[in-house]
């Protein structure tokens, strides 16, 4: 087991890009490539402080996904600048590629979140999707950033629907996790394992109690410390849980179940969130935990997240679509086999079923 806890260096604070000019100096970096998405930097721009007057910036925007190709572009810039430094600033894909790029490289990392989505800005990995959006695979990498900057300010005016996905997201680091642990014999727990599994139930217990409020906050674009608490919980204790427990704790029965999705189009509007919280119903539904999808239901409901099919996009979804989700999910390369579970096409095609009736039934009441 390899644990990574997080950045070299992490600032979290309404002047914390301020901080970015002198740690560049401070290197000695002449020479860096600067990767963000158009709206990322216009949210960022009132707060960023400029650059050194004696270091070149190649300023490169971001194409929208983590692909292949896109990271083959940006590295193509960075050899023929000779940069020294990649700053990625923006949402999960963005800092994405910027680690793509950075890993097995002298470059020095650094990432600028505008998006409280999921824990890419603390995670030593990276999603890799098609150009279409079709996920590929993810890569777990030696290296974390040297430096990642948090502004709450610009965090809390970012879209609501990312903040709502990456509750989502971040309650998957518990119930992806539980089993596993639950099952793992007592010599085998270090002190990483036992971190790692006290901020998965930290992400559980922070998220159901005041995720609700931290929602009406934002809404109010109020930066107030439930806020705070819940942004921090979505990037930092996520992070956490993964980089300490490495395959124990990292993606295994709803990330399958979002990657499965992807394979169809319809869902291309929603979020790698949104897709992931309609996962962990799944999985729960394959380790028959009815109770404890009960209980995430209402939880749910208010704040937005999918509970099935059709709030999927998926209504003319027939029986053949659902053995694909099903098979694709279960297909023996996919985390979904890193649960202590025998499963099978059967099995996931059984559970999003259930799930279909438990959420009809409930719907109605």
């Amino acid at each position: 087991m390899i644990s990574q806890s997080g950045p070299q260096r992490y600032i979290s604070d309404v002047t914390a890009y301020q901080q970015l000019p002198q740690y560049i100096t401070e290197l000695g970096v002449k020479r860096l490539v600067f990767l963000h998405g158009t709206k990322s930097l216009a949210a960022a721009q009132p707060y960023l402080a400029d650059f050194p007057v004696d270091v070149t910036v190649t300023d490169v925007l971001f194409n929208g996904e983590c692909s292949y190709e896109e990271i083959n572009r940006v590295k193509q810039i960075v050899t023929a600048q000779q940069a020294q430094m990649i700053i990625g600033l923006g949402g999960g894909k963005v800092l994405d590629t910027a680690k793509s790029v950075a890993t097995g490289t002298p470059l020095k990392l650094v990432l600028i979140p505008t998006l409280a989505s999921n824990f890419a800005p603390w995670s030593a990995l990276s999603v890799h999707y098609q150009a279409n959006g079709e996920h590929i695979d993810h890569k777990i990498y030696k290296e974390t950033a040297d430096l990642m900057l948090l502004n709450p300010e610009v965090i809390l005016r970012s879209p609501i629907n990312y903040f709502v996905a990456g509750i989502a997201d971040t309650l998957a680091k518990y119930y992806e996790s539980e089993l596993i642990f639950e099952q793992l014999p007592e010599e085998k727990y270090t002190t990483a394992l036992e971190i790692s599994r006290l901020m998965a139930n930290k992400c559980r217990d922070v998220l159901l109690q005041y995720s609700s409020q931290a929602i009406a906050d934002m809404k109010a674009v109020s930066l107030t410390h439930i806020w705070r608490k819940v942004a921090e919980t979505i990037i930092v204790t996520a992070g956490t849980v993964g980089g300490w427990g490495d395959s124990y704790a990292r993606s295994t029965g709803a990330h399958a179940v979002h990657d499965a999705l992807t394979l169809f189009p319809e869902t291309a509007t929603l979020l790698h969130g949104e897709k992931v919280g309609y996962g962990i119903l799944v999985q729960l539904a394959i380790e028959q935990h009815f109770d404890e999808i009960d209980s995430l239901l209402p939880f749910y409901r208010e704040i937005g997240v999918p509970t099935n099919l059709h709030e999927l996009n998926l209504d003319g979804i027939t029986a053949a679509d659902i053995d694909k989700i099903a098979a694709a999910s279960a297909d023996e390369e996919t985390t979904m086999h890193l649960i202590p579970l025998p499963i099978d096409t059967k099995t996931v095609k059984q559970a999003m079923l259930v799930l279909e009736e438990i959420t009809s039934a409930t719907a109605k009441k």
